[in-house]
């Protein structure tokens, strides 16, 4: 490359979607002075694949991008999600299917956002604030980027040659700095596959069902509520984006099933087979912006480097469209760039060996806890499976996830900055306490689903179930701890109790199975704390029931 750039900055941001474009605007919120350039080889905002906005972008949007009043005025404020479940038949009308969800809106809003639209927003919000966004220019794929973390890093793009101190790949799957360095090799240990479209005419979930079923929900109804429909091997969402316009897709686990979903039509017709979406579609729903992605699992081994470069988005980690991991990712790693610069920008370079350190534990953490088990796909399809689960899993993310991103990882940044790299954080974090709590939950799971395969109870409580989520998720223990500062120590008796309650549920499914009475006496005898112990779920139970007199 020539020694006379075209363009001089200080961050060079590569992608200008929706991970790029969030961290354009904090840097210019929260370092004014930078100057902020960022390339992206579109003209135009496309739709892919939605997903619900989680707690952390809700946060992340309101209280560091300041975008709360626009996503507020322009896209929905979700309702909550909701999951259903049906017969092995496909057959049952929207209103006899079991379902979890809440009666109200959780007390942290999320929101449902037109993706396209909120990133030709920030690209028009960003240029206000000074940051230089040009649409239209390309990173060529062959030898397009010199990386130098000393003397500014160099990228030729269709629009001229940009020199860099930081440089940010948000750049999706395409990433050039994961191609050039080959830092994410195929990885087949999350074999999930996806196919979706938008749907327009379809009908609203509250011009559906009987009034009883309606008003199980008295208060927004579920006309803004993100709906997963849950079978065994795959689930299909459901998300609105307005009155009569759906994300609709199916995600299916590749070891277990692979519907045919190669085209928009085929893709329509699996959903009708699927008589509750079939009422959603309506008789002429109207598909647009149909994709398909066989592969889902991706994990870049570096997306941190002392050099001065990083990655965000789904350029560096993509792994499941439930529970919006891919907004929940970039919302961290965005967070963290921030401190990286900042750190680097007061001169404080000694301690940026140990943010990138320590940054890659927690990615590789994230990683680890939210990869599928073999038998993961398999209990979506039980309410008695799934619900257990989940409650167990929302427990854990109310009581250690969401504190941490509300108070923007403090306690990971305190050990960034003072641990150096030779702690033991990375065997205390890959193999720590929580690490093992969530390998226990998903092992009493599987083993949970075979206990009611043998007793053909998959389905059995499929239909006409109700389950509140504000049991789990809106927990006072845990909500009470959310907005305070974040004690990590508290978190585990914490996580203790939740263990607690999720065996339990189990258990005491198994005994109404049996037609036996409930002995919580039993239970407290049988039931071994230590999840390191692996105690069976068949242990619990059967010594659940033995004399203890």
């Amino acid at each position: 490359m020539g020694d006379d750039p075209d363009v001089d900055c200080d961050v060079l941001i590569i992608g200008a979607g929706l991970a790029g474009g969030s961290l354009a605007r904090q840097l210019s919120l929260e370092q004014p002075d930078l100057h902020v350039v960022v390339v992206d080889r579109a003209t135009e905002f496309r739709p892919g694949m939605d997903e619900p906005s989680g707690e952390e972008f809700s946060n992340y949007a309101n209280r560091v991008l300041r975008i709360g009043p626009y996503l507020r005025k322009h896209h929905l404020v979700s309702s909550g999600l909701r999951y259903f479940f049906d017969s092995p038949g496909r057959d049952l009308p929207i209103d006899r299917m079991s379902e979890i969800g809440g009666r109200t809106p959780h007390p942290i809003p999320t929101y449902l956002i037109d993706r396209p639209a909120v990133e030709q927003a920030l690209c028009e919000l960003n240029r206000a604030k000074g940051v230089r966004v040009l649409l239209g220019t390309e990173v060529p794929s062959d030898g397009a980027i010199s990386l130098d973390g000393e003397h500014g890093h160099r990228v030729r793009t269709t629009g001229g040659t940009i020199r860099c101190r930081w440089l940010v790949d948000a750049a999706g799957e395409e990433s050039p700095i994961a191609r050039m360095l080959d830092l994410a090799p195929e990885d087949d240990r999350n074999p999930i596959g996806a196919a979706w479209a938008r749907f327009d005419g379809c009908l609203s979930l509250d011009e559906l069902g009987s009034k009883p079923w309606r008003g199980r929900v008295p208060h927004w109804g579920r006309g803004a509520s993100p709906a997963y429909f849950m079978y065994r091997g795959y689930w299909i969402w459901l998300i609105p984006l307005s009155e009569s316009q759906y994300s609709i897709g199916v995600t299916f686990d590749r070891r277990h099933v692979s519907p045919p979903v190669a085209s928009a039509e085929e893709l329509l017709g699996f959903l009708r087979e699927h008589r509750a979406i079939a009422q959603i579609l309506g008789p002429r729903p109207r598909p647009e912006g149909f994709g398909t992605q066989r592969r889902f699992s991706r994990f870049a081994q570096e997306q941190f480097s002392v050099q001065r470069w990083f990655l965000t988005g789904s350029a560096g980690t993509v792994l499941d469209p439930m529970f919006a991991a891919s907004s929940w990712m970039f919302t961290e790693n965005n967070k963290l760039i921030g401190e990286f610069i900042k750190s680097d920008r007061a001169g404080r370079t000694h301690e940026l060996p140990g943010m990138v350190h320590h940054f890659h534990i927690r990615m590789r953490s994230r990683f680890k806890k939210l990869l599928n088990s073999p038998g993961h796909y398999l209990s979506r399809g039980s309410f008695d499976a799934w619900s257990a689960w989940f409650a167990l899993r929302q427990r854990v993310y109310y009581n250690r996830i969401v504190p941490d991103a509300l108070e923007d990882h403090r306690i990971l940044l305190q050990f960034s900055r003072t641990h150096g790299t030779d702690c033991d954080c990375d065997a205390q974090v890959l193999a720590g306490k929580l690490a093992r709590l969530l390998e226990s939950a998903d092992r009493l799971t599987e083993e949970f689903v075979g206990l009611l395969d043998r007793q053909e109870a998959f389905h059995a409580r499929n239909q006409g179930m109700f389950l509140d989520s504000r049991s789990f998720d809106q927990d006072e223990v845990l909500l009470g701890k959310v907005f305070g500062r974040r004690d990590w120590t508290a978190e585990i008796p914490a996580d203790e109790r939740t263990y607690e309650i999720f065996c339990r549920t189990l258990v005491h499914r198994l005994t109404e199975l049996s037609g036996e009475s409930w002995d919580e006496a039993g239970f407290k005898a049988a039931f071994d704390p230590d999840w390191d112990s692996r105690q069976s779920l068949a242990e619990m139970y059967t010594r659940t029931g033995a004399d203890h007199d």
